[in-house]
């Protein structure tokens, strides 16, 4: 895999921003979170570059920059071999005003041999922000490419014409956007990878949509397809804004901690009024993370709470019922909730691993199981029902009845799917 890239960056189409970043900023921390440890810049309007550079970023904190100044016009051959890594066999070479889906980049820096990143058949919606882009092959040239030392220490000109050469003679590989896997095991939808390059002030709104549409989940609950445009309107207003994700993080955590407290002493109506809040918040967090391209390893702390909130919120609801005698056998309910879930837990991994290992959304089934199955956010609204209805201890053995069918489903679902797995492979194996 490659781990080094040139990366092409003038004013004003690197310093364009969308989302609350800069271009050049969202490539290199995208750059950073496709493995690549060390990045040269080359501009023409370097000391722009470098004031943009010198903004403290702890998202792109593990990649080593280095900025170089070049004169104007084409970027040429020569000026990639003068600069060429000593160690490296392959360089990733890339437009810094251009944005590009990590997935992309991915797979680019994992090619064995030349390869630029092509476009056959650009989505509607994309094609205005591409119709610049240049085209070889009657395809679009994405502006990401990879080369090899052999093969670009025989060239010179400018670099943009020999790729299109190297295509046109088939001396480069293709990597076409539209071969790749739609299915995205991270969002768990479809969404086609994504590249445009940096948009002129009129399509900065419409390149805008497009990122934030990029960063909504799939698969949602109920009550998350209902809070998803809501989410979408306040990210696209807080991605502008210094407010990073870990503080929305930490902000709803310590409301559920709270809504924690009114369950348990029966404070219902208040607690269900932070927990409704905190349906949103949640979503926040991990949506500002994926538009400004700020996800880390300790952001997974997020996942945890998400978790250990699910068994906390019944727990002290089963507490606030048992103490004040509305439910006396609360506490077995919630035994058979919280088994309940470690069992769907097992079931859903037997669900979703291998929709993930094969690139293969979840099927219709799933997605309903998914959209009505017991979580978190379905018992908020299960509580809301039987609030209204003047009897709030009820909701405790809804939901553990509720959690029961869909661990059951699951599990079952999960049993289908290793026996068809099962059988697969049993006529796959040769025969004698």
């Amino acid at each position: 895999m490659a781990h080094e890239c040139v990366i092409l960056a003038d004013c004003p189409g690197a310093l364009i921003e969308l989302c609350g970043i800069s271009t050049l900023e969202r490539l290199l921390r995208t750059l950073q979170r496709c493995g690549i440890e060390r990045a040269t810049i080359l501009s023409s309007t370097s000391e722009r570059i470098a004031d943009e550079l010198a903004r403290p970023s702890w998202p792109r904190a593990q990649l080593a920059v280095t900025l170089r100044t070049r004169p104007n016009g084409a970027l040429r051959i020569e000026q990639i071999v003068d600069i060429w890594p000593d160690a490296a066999q392959l360089l990733l070479v890339i437009r810094g005003d251009a944005v590009f889906d990590s997935r992309l980049l991915q797979l680019l820096a994992t090619q064995k041999s030349p390869a630029v990143l092509v476009d056959s058949a650009v989505p509607s919606k994309l094609q205005p922000l591409v119709t610049q882009a240049p085209t070889a092959r009657q395809v679009k040239v994405c502006g990401a490419a990879l080369l090899q030392r052999d093969w670009v220490s025989t060239k010179s000109g400018p670099l943009e014409n020999a790729i299109n050469n190297g295509l046109e003679q088939n001396a480069i590989a293709a990597v076409d956007v539209t071969d790749q896997p739609s299915y995205s095991p991270a969002l768990r939808r479809r969404l086609r990878p994504f590249w445009f390059p940096a948009p002129p002030p009129t399509r900065v709104k419409l390149a805008e949509s497009i990122l934030l549409n990029s960063v909504q989940k799939g698969t949602q609950d109920f009550p998350a397809r209902i809070h998803a445009p809501l989410e979408t309107f306040l990210i696209s207003k807080l991605c502008k804004t210094a407010i990073s994700s870990g503080q929305l993080t930490v902000s709803w955590i310590i409301l559920a901690f709270g809504t924690t407290i009114l369950f348990a002493t029966g404070h219902l109506v208040w607690g269900i009024l932070l927990a409704l809040i905190i349906g949103i918040l949640d979503g926040l967090d991990g949506k500002q993370a994926r538009i400004k391209v700020e996800t880390s390893k300790t952001g997974k702390i997020e996942h945890w709470f998400d978790s250990f909130f699910e068994v906390v919120w019944p727990t002290a609801l089963a507490y606030h019922f048992y103490v004040s005698g509305q439910l006396p056998n609360a506490f077995f309910y919630l035994a058979l909730l919280i088994v309940a879930e470690a069992l769907d837990g097992i079931g859903k991994l037997g669900v979703y691993v291998p929709a993930e290992k094969s690139l293969v959304g979840p099927g219709l089934f799933d997605r309903i199981v998914r959209l009505v199955g017991g979580r978190r956010n379905i018992y908020v609204w299960v509580l809301v029902a039987c609030v209204v209805l003047a009897m709030p201890e009820k909701a405790l053995i809804v939901m553990a009845f509720w959690e029961v069918a869909t661990a059951a489903v699951d599990l079952l679902h999960s049993g289908w799917i290793r026996y068809v797995a099962r059988r697969q492979s049993s006529t796959d194996l040769p025969l004698g």
